[in-house]
């Protein structure tokens, strides 16, 4: 359902928007016109409503606070509902984007960006209710580790570690599981994790009761 792919921001809606309003200035061929809105109290540019694929029907809104955008709203399925929000900060700079995996409107995760556009870390609400209890973490946009809130009480109880797969097959995974690690107590912190060998099996079992950082390893048998 979620492809990095899809996180990886188009340095194209900035231009566009701008290509917009000097459209919504001018004339246009037949379709959807685009249009600019104002702000009756201090007359700055407030939205943009543009058709970013030129198929004649608009399917972008761009929030505006005079020249500066602040968010960017995309329908290019054009079923009515946005799919993509892009969010901008005052220095011009991606902030975050935002999208709908279904199509349908319901922002279920969200993307977050340094200020030269390197992914930081993905958000994604598995239930699609509003609440984030996923978030990966990225190093260059390359998956480190993850951590779930699986029972929703609002703190992670489960932690898993990547390792880079550069060789991989199309059809297989970019990344490997090296390990996962679990709160057992309810105590919001790793206390449990399973170390996984170069073939996926586990290696080993580790604890880390007190929260000390060290953790006790045990070395399962062939038979285990």
């Amino acid at each position: 359902m979620y492809r990095l792919e899809m996180y990886l921001p188009r340095h194209v809606v900035c231009g566009l928007t701008c290509a917009a309003f000097a459209a919504a200035c001018s004339h246009q061929p037949a379709g959807d016109k685009a249009s600019a809105d104002y702000d009756k109290a201090t007359g700055r540019l407030s939205r943009l409503v543009f058709d970013l694929n030129k198929n004649g029907k608009n399917d972008s809104v761009s929030y505006m606070d005079g020249t500066r955008i602040v968010r960017v709203e995309l329908d290019l399925d054009e079923n009515g509902k946005v799919e993509r929000w892009d969010f901008y900060r005052p220095d011009g700079n991606l902030e975050k984007i935002g999208f709908a995996s279904k199509d349908d409107g319901v922002m279920d995760s969200q993307a977050f960006y340094d200020p030269p556009g390197v992914l930081q870390r993905i958000e994604i609400s598995t239930k699609r209710d509003g609440k984030y209890d996923r978030t990966e973490f990225y190093e260059q946009s390359v998956l480190v580790r993850s951590q779930d809130d699986t029972n929703g009480d609002g703190r992670p109880d489960k932690w898993d570690y990547y390792t880079p797969r550069p060789n991989h097959a199309a059809a297989e995974p970019a990344y490997a599981i090296s390990a996962t690690a679990f709160d057992d107590s309810g105590s919001g912190r790793p206390e449990r994790r399973f170390v996984y060998g170069p073939k996926g099996a586990v290696a080993r079992v580790e604890y880390d009761r007190d929260g000390s950082g060290q953790w006790q390893p045990r070395v399962l048998r062939a038979s285990e």
